[in-house]
């Protein structure tokens, strides 16, 4: 992709350290009235270094690199403002607290933070503004329509801050109707002056669409004037990241999905498991009678919420959670949005994701892992699996306590329609399932509590 979104993001993170670096200098500007010397600003730069680490991990944690949250948006302004001020805390315990610190930057170290807040939120505004009116922009063409077309040229225009255009949609069928307003295309001709008009720089292909020899020669010839063909699946990953589960078959899980491969990892994941799984349960083992005590005197009822749940190779395990629910009347539906049988505390508990805490017993025990697709009832799984293709294939791997759908930013309830969404993103889990996304995942978990996005 042209740029690609890998590319875009890693110079956002250059741009980042650059604008940090200006700004110390600025501030020591400002502090001293005069051009700081090199010994000066090369000495206070060594130190600040350290702390801009901790500055680009809570970036990261904050997911200010994320392209699909636009950075001229009140949203991110507030989490930006949330990030920096604590950047600027960590940086502080840096100075007080390391040994052998010649520097103590009070007044400099609050400068900077504000100058910092201020210079980093223009540049962001300033790269949107750059993004929408760029003429370095790719041009996107589609050949051949389906339901994932539409989804895809809503989303960039949705968002168009990530830099595509779609341009035009070559369709041999003209029966078939499109509600997206995009130059459609039905002729050979057509599509050959559509790549005179403009410089496409990616053809997104339909799989198995239906096009005439003329139209193939037409697009064959624009390989050597650099435009890039990508399977319309691709591209709806690389967008989206999730799967367009209408357009795989048994064929992409034999392509795509090598678990053997994954071994090695899956070790190492399982020992990560272990070790984080103890480390919880020593934090959180004093604090288990407290939330015994209280989860008794607000609704009658146990302490502990077990289940039986679907887990790797469709085998049942009991799932354990603090008791979240009022066990009176309660018909064991799957939850809702809203519902009423969550009490005053379970709602703060799943809010903060302290009901999952005992899951560190089914981590223990080599039923779950940290990340992973939300394991279902059995019965349910059941019903799914009838109604949706492939949905047996998520329990390829461990469920895990939180996982790819779960930090997706939307809400899914347990209907058939958001289910088969939910499904895309367990896939895309599936294929592309490596440290540095469960890495990301568990990252964007912090964030989706510190925020209180809960379920």
């Amino acid at each position: 992709m042209k740029p690609s979104l890998k590319l875009r993001q890693f110079a956002v993170f250059v741009f980042d350290v650059a604008v940090l670096y200006a700004c110390l200098f600025l501030v020591l500007l400002i502090r001293a009235g005069e051009v700081p010397s090199m010994t000066s600003y090369l000495s206070h730069a060594y130190h600040f270094s350290f702390g801009f680490i901790g500055w680009v991990v809570i970036f990261y944690i904050a997911r200010l690199y994320a392209l699909d949250v636009p950075f001229d948006s009140l949203r991110f302004a507030t989490r930006l403002g949330i990030a920096v001020s604590l950047s600027g805390l960590v940086t502080a315990l840096y100075f007080y607290m390391a040994p052998g610190v010649p520097i103590s930057p009070k007044t400099i170290l609050f400068l900077f933070v504000v100058l910092s807040y201020c210079a980093i939120l223009l540049w962001r505004r300033l790269y949107v503004l750059f993004m929408r009116l760029s003429p370095v922009r790719t041009t996107v063409g589609f050949v051949g329509y389906s339901l994932e077309t539409g989804e895809l040229i809503s989303a960039m225009r949705e968002r168009s801050y990530l830099g595509f255009d779609p341009v035009f949609l070559y369709d041999e069928d003209t029966t078939r109707q499109s509600v997206h307003s995009i130059e459609r295309l039905s002729d050979p001709a057509g599509l050959a002056q559509a790549f005179q008009r403009s410089s496409i720089g990616t053809v997104i292909l339909t799989d198995h669409v239906a096009t005439s020899v003329e139209a193939r020669r037409t697009l064959f010839a624009q390989v050597e004037h650099g435009t890039r063909f990508m399977r319309l699946q691709d591209f709806y990953e690389i967008l989206l990241r999730r799967v367009p589960l209408g357009m795989i078959n048994e064929a992409w899980f034999l392509e795509r999905i090598d678990l053997r491969s994954k071994r090695l990892y899956g070790m190492f994941k399982r020992a990560i498991d272990i070790i984080v799984a103890l480390a919880g349960m020593l934090v959180f083992l004093p604090f288990w009678p407290i939330l015994a005590a209280s989860i008794r005197l607000g609704s009658k009822g146990p302490v502990l919420f077990k289940q039986k749940r679907l887990g790797r190779g469709n085998k049942v395990f009991t799932i354990y959670k603090f008791r979240t629910m009022r066990v009176e009347g309660n018909d064991q539906a799957p939850t809702a949005k809203g519902d009423r049988r969550i009490t005053a505390l379970g709602s703060f508990m799943r809010k903060t994701r302290l009901d999952e805490v005992p899951q560190l017993l089914n981590i223990l025990r080599g039923e779950m892992s940290f990340v992973g697709p939300r394991p279902e009832r059995p019965e349910l799984a059941a019903e799914l699996e009838k109604a949706i293709p492939f949905y047996r294939q998520r329990h390829m791997v461990k469920p895990g306590i939180t996982g790819w759908d779960q930090v997706s930013g939307e809400y899914h309830s347990p209907s058939i329609e958001d289910t088969y969404k939910k499904l895309q993103y367990d896939l895309y889990y599936l294929k592309n399932m490596s440290f540095f996304l469960d890495v990301s995942i568990f990252f964007k978990t912090i964030v989706t509590v510190l925020s209180r996005g809960g379920r």
